[in-house]
């Protein structure tokens, strides 16, 4: 973390007022640090004077939750913080924690002469001390530039504050996002330099806890995928966590090693050469090694997978292949040993080598409480992938919401996101209703079609996801809801926040972990998909066991697949019906114009599947199913594998009539 300190004298800060320090500022290659942060602090609005009363405040409820959610922080530093703050100091210090907005969360004072001062300059709890409010001073600072910072005397923008010297460091989370600062400050006559390397180790030391703690739960929850996977794999599979340990290995690798147990202290540089830092180097980078085995001197290519992110990576994953088979940069990867194969993962099926990616990357965020952005188009399974998501995190025991915000009208989807009061509108109900927010709350919550939201509702949901605050419709009783969000669109949101069509800070306020699934026509493993999904429909529709022909085959990868694995879906629900119970699906079963021509592939921004597109696929599965049923319901919709009442919505939906039962 690298340091920085601001010192000016009061003459240099009485002529930057004045503007006859402006030109300097741009021309002049040696101009003191901080003339550009007063300049910012000047563009901001910040007073440079300063009152007593000035600055926003945070009590009460608000100042409660914002502790909360900082309460891993301050666990890490509050006792270290009360023995800085207790240190002898002539006139006194205090030592506090603020968040990521500057609000002071907690305070920790030395007593003596400066606990007034520093009460009469608002360095309490709840006060907030961004550069917008105050201008250049160390806890802004060093959230604008997320460096610790040393602020000496009249370098503080604002006058009232130039008795102060202000030392902070920002402290992150395990993914590089600044979540709050530390802060010790005390008058300027005590400045002390080594105060500032004391805070910036105390940040370092708290972000490396952090780090721990995080990376702890993403093992534990990657291991019970991890050590199942050991057990099915044919070749040598090995887990290794630092520094060098063989953590758990399969039966390959135990014959490879000689080691009796499937875990040990026995390290693979004593059999291969390989040292637990070339491992991780390795795994890090995405290169293979090549070793040779000391006993029998047979060369292996070597896949390391790290358990993890970046250079806190706990675990290696390896796997050992024979160098004369490898043959391929094609071959599969080591990325779904940290898949789970139970629940929802198992239905996000496939081998591609972007898909498992995905999944490997959903699967480590999955357990921390970062949003979730997923940028993929209609039906690669978004909402598949939302409820694994939500089913290995923390908050899987609570509920998973799911609202599509393209099916509602602005006023609609308000009403069904935030409830209303009762009579709040016409057509509200007598008691009033929840709302989704409600529902969600200790849950996920998951909005599809995220960039069909209005403005004004992008508004309220931005307030909603900064405190958990909001309020039903036709209501002024504030509510609170706490949830994980995990949102998807199939639209290019970076080009709507150009347009203007969606807010710039939600946008950024969502990007937690942005996940994409590749699109159908991009994958390399449409025949293994057809084929799971071809056998999963057999079993839901009562069909017999049935196999897909060689031509069918071909017709289907010739297919563009504008609505994906949906759509894929689709069209083989409609084949075992034309099928009719034969053992193998014949080219013939399919829809005559599937894979004739290759339409064009989709834009970004995804267009309606036209006139062979999904809908009509569908419409045409449902009709083909009646007529082959003659017209019984249950019957047809035991053949398409759904439910009977899901068959008349369907009906329904697409304008069909049931034909007359024979």
């Amino acid at each position: 973390m690298g340091t920085l300190t601001l010192s000016a004298s009061a003459h240099l800060w009485e002529q930057f007022l004045v503007g006859a320090l402006d030109g300097e500022v741009a021309s002049i290659p040696e101009a003191p640090p901080i003339l550009s942060r007063w300049q910012r602090s000047r563009a901001l609005g910040a007073p440079s004077t300063g009152l007593p009363d000035e600055g926003p405040s945070v009590a009460g409820v608000a100042l409660i939750e914002r502790r909360a959610r900082l309460e891993p922080v301050w666990h890490e530093v509050r006792d270290i913080l009360d023995l800085l703050a207790a240190a002898p100091m002539p006139s006194g210090r205090v030592a506090l924690l603020a968040d990521r907005e500057g609000v002071i969360l907690a305070t920790r004072s030395s007593g003596g002469d400066f606990r007034d001062h520093a009460d009469y300059v608002r360095l309490v709890a709840g006060a907030c001390w961004d550069e917008v409010s105050r201008g250049t001073n160390a806890i802004g600072t060093a959230l604008v530039e997320s460096s610790a910072v040393a602020v000496v005397g009249p370098a503080h923008y604002a006058q009232r504050h130039h008795g102060l010297v202000c030392y902070a460091a920002p402290v992150k989370d395990p993914f590089g996002e600044v979540v709050g600062v530390l802060d010790i400050t005390g008058p300027a006559s005590g400045a002390d330099p080594l105060v500032l390397v004391a805070v910036a180790s105390i940040a370092h030391s708290a972000e490396a806890r952090l780090r721990e703690v995080a990376w702890a739960r993403v093992a534990a929850a990657a291991r019970g995928g991890l050590e199942a996977h050991l057990s099915r794999e044919d070749g040598p599979v090995l887990l290794i966590e630092p520094p060098g340990r063989v953590r758990r290995l399969n039966g390959a690798a135990r014959s490879l090693l000689g080691m009796e147990s499937s875990r040990g202290d026995v390290s693979p540089g004593r059999v291969l050469g390989l040292s637990w830092r070339a491992l991780k180097d390795a795994a890090l980078r995405g290169h293979a090694l090549e070793a040779r085995h000391q006993a029998s001197g047979a060369m292996w290519r070597v896949h390391a997978e790290a358990v993890g992110e970046g250079d806190s990576a706990l675990a290696v994953l390896v796997r050992l292949e024979p160098r004369a088979t490898h043959v391929t940069a094609r071959m599969r990867p080591v990325v779904a040993e940290v898949i789970p194969d139970e629940g929802a993962w198992a239905r996000l099926k496939g081998s591609d080598p972007e898909h498992r990616a995905t999944l490997r990357e959903a699967a480590r965020f999955a357990p921390t409480t970062l949003p979730v952005l997923l940028l993929s188009e209609t039906g690669t399974g978004k909402e598949l992938l939302a409820r694994a998501v939500h089913d290995a995190s923390a908050v899987a025991s609570g509920p998973f919401v799911a609202v599509n915000c393209g099916a509602l009208s602005g006023t609609l989807l308000e009403s069904e996101l935030f409830g209303h009061a009762p009579g709040s509108f016409t057509g509200a109900r007598a008691g009033g209703a929840d709302g989704k927010l409600a529902a969600a709350d200790g849950g996920t919550l998951f909005l599809d079609e995220l960039a069909e939201m209005p403005a004004a509702l992008q508004v309220m949901l931005l307030r909603v996801l900064e405190d958990g605050g909001y309020s039903r419709v036709g209501e002024s009783r504030v509510r609170h809801s706490r949830f994980r969000l995990i949102g998807a669109t199939c639209r290019d949101l970076e080009a709507a926040v150009r347009e203007g069509t969606f807010r710039s800070d939600l946008y950024y306020r969502l990007q937690g972990a942005v996940l994409r699934l590749p699109p159908l026509r991009e994958r390399v493993d449409l025949p293994e998909l057809a084929r799971s999904l071809l056998t999963e429909l057999c079993v839901e529709g009562g069909h017999p066991p049935s196999t897909l022909s060689a031509e069918a085959l071909a017709r289907l990868r010739a297919h563009a697949w504008p609505g994906n694995v949906r759509e894929l879906k689709t069209v083989l629900r409609l084949a075992l019906v034309r099928a009719g119970g034969e053992s193998v699906v014949s080219a013939a079963a399919l829809p005559p114009e599937l894979g004739r021509a290759s339409a064009p592939s989709p834009a970004v921004e995804q267009q309606p599947v036209s006139a062979t597109g999904l809908r009509e696929l569908e419409a045409h599965a449902i009709l083909e199913a009646l007529s082959r049923s003659g017209g019984n319901v249950a019957r047809a919709a035991r053949l398409l594998g759904i439910a009977r009442s899901t068959l008349y919505r369907m009906v329904e939906r697409f304008g069909l009539k049931l034909p007359p039962r024979s």
